[in-house]
């Protein structure tokens, strides 16, 4: 609980123009040493996509960010990933436009191609903080399952590789779902995120 709190007060300073998110912030941070073929990657770059980005635009296409960071892990041994991410909006209107953004992303790019280079997204509400979705996208040889939250001014992203069926059945989202609960209670422990 400690650490939950003090990493809401380094968040506080953000939000009121402190600068980056706090080290640790997001769980994948915090990972073991990465095994032979693994490689976590860090970036609290404002200008990379969101990590669900059914239309594979090299540019975010979501305006307002104040903050971000986003944790990609790959293992080459069993040809997975998983990645999270937290965007941080100057104000709630900005995060709710992202996720309007991303719902018509997904909807443009719900069947893209054909033979090996088709891909298909589909995505459900889910019932976790403001505003959320899950969501998964089938290639020629593989696939991924994410969802996304929004809570206050915040977007959270949790996701990885899978091969999901189109009914998205939710029991098959519970580790992410689960992950996702745990990140809107911390970040709505600050008045600044415009929790409601």
């Amino acid at each position: 609980m400690m650490q939950t709190g003090m990493a809401a007060l380094a968040l506080a300073g953000v939000l009121s123009g402190g600068g980056g998110l706090p080290k640790g912030f997001l769980p994948l941070e915090t990972h073991p040493p990465a095994g032979p073929g693994e490689t976590y990657t860090i970036s609290d770059s404002l200008r990379r996509p969101l990590e669900l980005n059914p239309c594979f635009r090299a540019k975010p296409w979501d305006t307002g960010r104040v903050a971000a960071r986003s944790v990609v892990h790959h293992d080459e041994t069993e040809t997975a990933m998983d990645y999270e991410q937290l965007v941080l909006y100057k104000n709630t209107a900005a995060a709710e436009r992202a996720m309007r953004g991303l719902r018509a992303q997904l909807a443009r790019c719900a069947e893209v191609g054909k033979g090996h280079s088709r891909y298909r997204y589909f995505s459900k509400p889910l019932d976790v903080g403001d505003d959320a979705l899950r969501a998964g996208g089938r290639f020629f040889e593989g696939g991924e399952q994410a969802v996304v939250v929004r809570r206050g001014a915040a977007v959270y992203v949790a996701g990885g590789s899978a091969y999901p069926s189109r009914s998205l059945p939710l029991g098959r989202f519970r580790g992410l779902v689960e992950r996702a609960e745990r990140m809107a209670e911390q970040i709505c422990e600050l008045p600044e995120a415009g929790c409601r």
